[in-house]
């Protein structure tokens, strides 16, 4: 499978790079450390646009936002996947800052638009990790944790549409 990342060179979208690329995926990376800013959301859709799934990962602004209706437009009717990077931020209202206005605008797209297509929509909440590390131990097993939930669940034939997922600072329960 061809898979693009946006932020693919740090923290969580590097995590998932390393992640899919050790499983065999081809991976295109859009990095603004490789001159890839998705703010050139026209140069970005052209390096995703033959690709058969989008990590929607790297936020400036409402880049992240735009990209997805851009991508959307050419991906509604295809057998394709979208996972956008949002933030449980999003969800909580002690948290007041233009960084959540830009996911909650991303995440008001994908209410809006997942079911109005085939292409697969899966909206990924990070809660307390460390996504701007180096691919630290922390990140790297979260992602693990992400792509395990889906795939463990596309082989029991559920539907994932949003997992929110992130460490605890409380104790456990064990089960």
């Amino acid at each position: 499978m061809k898979i693009a990342i946006s932020g693919h060179t740090a923290g969580i979208g590097k995590s998932f790079a390393t992640y899919f690329a050790a499983r065999g995926h081809d991976i295109i990376g859009v990095s603004r450390r490789q001159g890839m800013n998705i703010r050139s959301i026209p140069k970005v859709y052209g390096h995703i646009k033959d690709c058969d799934m989008f990590i929607n990962n790297a936020q400036e602004g409402f880049a992240q936002t735009e990209l997805l209706h851009k991508l959307w437009t050419t991906w509604h009717d295809q057998p394709k996947m979208i996972w956008l990077i949002s933030t449980c931020m999003t969800t909580q209202s002690q948290h007041h800052s233009e960084y959540k206005t830009q996911k909650q605008a991303l995440e008001t797209a994908y209410y809006n638009l997942k079911d109005t297509g085939t292409c697969q929509l899966i909206l990924i909440r990070p809660g307390k990790v460390n996504t701007q590390s180096e691919g630290g131990a922390d990140v790297d097993a979260w992602v693990d944790m992400v792509c395990n939930t889906w795939i463990d669940a596309q082989r029991k034939q559920l539907l994932v549409e949003e997992i929110s997922l992130g460490y605890t600072e409380h104790p456990v329960l064990e089960l």
